[in-house]
């Protein structure tokens, strides 16, 4: 018998890969690629459509009717499970 020697074993490789992936051990760090994992402090800028007031209006009257139009679907699929649960319960407890 071993005696536990195995898990001992295999401890100590878990042990040895796990100090391997420590980021200090990566080679990004050994050599001069630190822009890699560092920005250079320079932000881009972001740029936008413009859009008019009109369409701007109308863009958000969609989203608004898609949003009232999910929580229809939603409540009547909340409905729908409610009902279905209750006779469910109903059947198998009576």
């Amino acid at each position: 018998m071993s005696g536990g020697a195995g898990h001992v074993a295999d401890m100590n490789n878990r042990m040895k890969q796990n100090r391997s992936m420590k980021t200090s051990n990566k080679p990004k760090f050994k050599s001069d690629n630190r822009e890699l994992n560092f920005s250079s402090g320079e932000t881009e800028k972001l740029t936008f459509k413009k859009v008019s007031e009109e369409e701007l209006a109308r863009i958000r009257t969609e989203i608004r009717k898609k949003a009232e139009s999910e929580r229809k679907k939603e409540r009547i699929i909340i409905a729908l499970t409610a009902l279905i649960l209750i006779i469910i319960l109903t059947i198998f407890l009576t």
